[in-house]
């Protein structure tokens, strides 16, 4: 059972590295589109972007417009300060990872304290001679 355990916290924990390697790539990337000034383009792109087919299955595309309009409008307004923005990836990136350790330290406490709760439950158990 101890082992069952150790394998479960283990595979957890490869998620959750893989979940904040991927954090860390997204990071890094929208840092460099933000830096690079890109980031502006984006509103151009979002009015000429078309709603998915899929997506008027789930949502009124009454509803999608207006959606689209705010993303249009935040990205003008807030055009100015992407740059500076993009600058922080650095330190998100640092949060992040210090966030994973944190998370894995949990974890791994987790499966420890589980691993000693399994012990004594083996050993509590009535023996048969």
């Amino acid at each position: 059972m101890r082992t069952a355990l150790w394998i479960v916290a283990g595979l957890l924990l490869a998620i959750w590295t893989g979940g904040a390697l991927l954090t860390v790539e997204l990071v890094e990337w929208a840092g460099r589109l933000l830096a690079s000034g890109q980031a502006t383009d984006l509103a151009a792109a979002a009015a000429r972007w078309p709603v998915p087919a899929w997506a008027v299955l789930w949502v009124d595309p009454a509803l999608l417009e207006p959606m689209r309009q705010a993303v249009i409008w935040t990205l003008g307004v807030f055009g100015g300060l992407l740059p500076a923005l993009g600058s922080a990836s650095g330190w998100l990136g640092i949060a992040v990872w210090l966030l994973w350790g944190l998370g894995a330290a949990v974890l791994l406490a987790l499966a420890g304290v589980g691993h000693l709760l399994l012990g004594r439950l083996r050993t509590g158990s009535p023996q048969t001679a």
